[in-house]
């Protein structure tokens, strides 16, 4: 009996590897399949339409190099190489012109055509002169070789429109639905009214069906962008407008986040206590209360005071029964900055409470990073950065910029000890520019010992003088238990003076410390209000001439600091996630214009979901899949050109380029995820190759079309020489382009 347990607990891990290793080989074997048929699909257009035009074809091949084997009509079946024979033999054996063939290496292929590389030399002249057969490629019209060099671009679109149909009546495509899922308070969305879980309905008349699809349009509309709105399963009968602003790049300004659902993603979070959140599970609800969206979840967080949120989650493994886990989650604090302007770093630094900055606590680590091999894990508390005591998250960052090389000695608090780790920094892999060095971690202010790791300038902090480096004990003679609690007490207290002890260096003292009133403790606003207009007003220009916009803390201070000594009329939302606002008057002074508690907030942990995704078909209507296929299929090939444009205008750096090993690499996971994603992604690269091959450069289809054009314009072909050194530079310049992007695919795999 107790080797039968073993034996199980030994086989099952080595099962599902097996399964993986398996499931991988599958994968791969099928993106093979996948990137011959697009390749086949190519070289047969060219193929069709030049027997089609009366060229003669000698050979149609799949891959490069060695022949591995082939037919010929007549000869059958033969393996190897085989010799190249003329007119004349072929005739002699009665074997057909045209070689089928399959070679060692079935990335590419080629048509070759009589007369498109037969060059004769004249020995007289000693010039080289086309080929004299009638049947010769160069001996057809210009009109007729335009056919054949454009027809595998064709085939190539007209395959990908035939794959999205396939998809779109048969298998369906997991897509993110076009629901908006956070929104930037100064972005566009949020300024026009629209809220968390709308769904987009339409953009400027055309229909919606993906965030993709919100993307495209953001990108491709004019100055403003019209939007018809689904909220809460009614179509909203006004039209929302939305200014459009892409001077910082082609998705810049966008201000929206694709929807997330309830289920627990990545494995960076991963509890060690195999009863506590692991990725996969799904949230069920929340202190008793169902969660049925994201907006629930983080309402039950941003209530929670500071307090442990229990939730019920099912968890659901493969060859297990269902279960259904309960577990505390203690909330995350999270502090927005005072300054919106200036360098991140800045930005960073401003974040505090009252101008107390907590001392950095690890949200993520990323596997494989130097943070994750020198030992660092999630919730650890940086006590030690270098040579810095108790750092911030800027300073952190700050030396990270400067670093060069080495490792760095960090230590940090781990469930009550100090652990002492080391970590060497890496610069990310890029052929452009050099990048700042990174350890792959994201910080969140810590939660639990009420360290002071620094003390922000010209806040009620700084003006008692405490000193960095002290732990906060009690306010009021009331123990302090976490920064949590410290947060909830500050809030009851806002507009009086309470008394604040501290030690520092083995010494306590006591300070009197000013909480200031403001409008969020004067009209009693809860944690989940926001303020959408002050005097009728829902924005502030800021002094760089950047617009900001309500509801964010920052343009709520910026437009009662202009109003002081005045009373204004304020609309605001009682819950941000919801329709609906309310009106008051609220009298502005010098010692309330900051409405510091709305720069503090509680939220759902160091917890990363998934995306939401909604299976995207026309349940077997073969006339409404074609009609979305060609609305993708255009949107593609648009796609394709407005990223080189992207690119050309360097708006999107050539570092988002993959290369053959990046794409075979997302190819398969594409294929992984089942065939509707392989169909969809095979479809995308179908297009993606009729674009690039139809670019006006030498050696591919668009190149030759262009001496094609050009010899419809002058009346006489493009002469030889001319054409034998375009091509072999744009040879050259392919192949400097191949072994960037191999290089810099390598680099990706490599983590660099």
């Amino acid at each position: 009996m107790h080797f039968e347990l073993i034996a199980a607990d030994t086989l099952g891990p080595l099962w599902d590897a097996l399964l993986g290793w398996l499931s991988g080989v599958v994968s791969f074997i099928k993106v093979l399949i996948g990137f011959s048929v697009i390749i086949f699909v190519h070289e047969l257009g060219h193929f069709l339409a030049a027997k089609h035009m009366g060229v003669r074809v000698d050979r149609f091949a799949v891959g490069f190099f060695t022949r591995l084997f082939g037919y010929r009509r007549g000869e059958g079946i033969t393996f190897g190489p085989r010799p190249e024979y003329t007119p004349e033999q072929l005739a002699a054996k009665g074997y057909g012109e045209t070689d089928y063939c399959l070679n060692i290496l079935p990335f590419g292929g080629y048509v070759k055509m009589l007369g498109e590389h037969d060059l004769q030399m004249d020995e007289k002249t000693g010039r080289v002169l086309p080929s004299a057969d009638p049947r010769a490629f160069t001996n057809k019209p210009v009109w007729k070789r335009m056919v054949v060099v454009s027809a595998g671009v064709v085939f190539n679109v007209i395959f990908a429109l035939l794959l999205y149909v396939v998809v779109f009546t048969w298998l369906g495509k997991s897509v993110v639905p076009p629901v908006i899922g956070m929104t930037d308070p100064e972005g566009p969305f949020a300024k026009a009214g629209l809220l968390p879980g709308d769904r987009l309905v339409s953009a400027d008349g055309r229909t919606l069906r993906s965030f993709e699809d919100l993307a495209a349009a953001w990108i491709m509309a004019d100055d403003k962008l019209a939007l018809r709105v689904e909220r809460d399963g009614t179509l909203l009968p006004q039209v929302f407008t939305l200014a459009v602003d892409r001077s910082g790049g082609a998705l810049a300004g966008l201000g929206v986040s694709p929807p997330l659902q309830l289920t627990l993603g990545g494995d960076r979070q991963a509890s060690a206590d195999p009863d506590g959140p692991q990725p996969g599970d799904r949230i069920i609800s929340a202190n008793g209360i169902e969660v049925q969206s994201l907006n629930d979840l983080l309402a039950a967080f941003l209530t929670s005071d500071g307090r442990d949120v229990t939730l019920h989650v099912r968890r659901e493994l493969p060859r297990q029964p269902p279960r259904d886990l309960t577990f505390t989650q203690r909330p995350m604090l999270m502090l927005s900055s005072t300054e919106v302007e200036g360098s991140d770093v800045a930005v960073i630094r401003s974040q505090h409470l009252l101008g107390l900055v907590p001392r950095p606590m690890l949200r993520t680590v990323v596997p494989g990073d130097p943070a994750d091999r020198g030992g660092l894990r999630v919730g650890d508390v940086v006590v030690q950065w270098g040579n810095l005591v108790n750092p911030t998250d800027a300073e952190i960052r700050e030396s990270l910029q400067s670093h060069e090389s080495g490792t760095v000695r960090v230590v940090v608090e781990r469930d009550g000890q100090r652990v002492e780790l080391s970590v060497e920094p890496r610069r990310p892999f890029s052929l452009t520019a050099p990048g700042r060095p990174r350890v792959g971690v994201d910080f969140t202010p810590e939660t639990r010992r009420l360290i002071v790791a620094d003390i922000a300038a010209r806040t009620p902090a700084a003006r008692i003088g405490l000193p960095r480096g002290a732990e906060l004990l009690a306010l009021d003679d009331e123990p302090l238990t976490d920064w949590c609690d410290l947060v909830v007490r500050l809030r009851r207290a806002a507009g009086r003076s309470v008394s604040l002890r501290y030690r520092s260096g083995g010494e306590e003292a006591v300070a009197r410390l000013d909480v200031p009133a403001s409008v969020v403790s004067e009209l009693g606003l809860g944690p989940t209000a926001a303020i959408r207009r002050i005097d009728g007003e829902d924005a502030v220009r800021l002094a760089s001439g950047r617009s900001l916009a309500l509801p964010s803390p920052y343009a709520v201070r910026e437009l009662l600091r202009e109003r002081i000594g005045r009373t204004v009329t304020v609309e605001y939302a009682p819950d941000a996630t919801r329709a609906g606002t309310e009106t008051a008057e609220f009298h502005v002074r010098e010692d309330n214009f900051d409405p510091w508690q709305l720069r503090i907030a509680f939220g759902p942990g160091p917890f990363v979901f998934k995306t939401l995704k909604e299976p995207l078909h026309t349940g077997g209507n073969p006339i409404a899949a074609l009609v979305l296929g060609v609305q993708y299929t255009w949107r593609e090939l648009t796609h394709v050109y407005l990223a080189m444009q992207a690119m050309a205008s360097r708006k999107v750096g050539v570092d988002s380029v993959a290369g053959p090993i990046g794409i075979f690499s997302i190819a398969q996971e594409q294929a992984a995820a089942g065939w509707g994603d392989l169909l969809f992604f095979l479809a995308f690269i179908s297009v993606n190759l009729a674009v690039l091959n139809f670019l006006p450069l030498p050696v591919v289809d668009g190149g030759l079309m262009v001496f094609l054009i050009l010899e419809a314009i002058r009346g006489k072909p493009v002469s030889i020489k001319v054409q034998v050194i375009t091509t072999l530079t744009g040879l050259a310049l392919i192949a400097i382009v191949f072994v960037f992007v191999t290089v810099q695919d390598i680099g990706r795999l490599l983590g660099g």
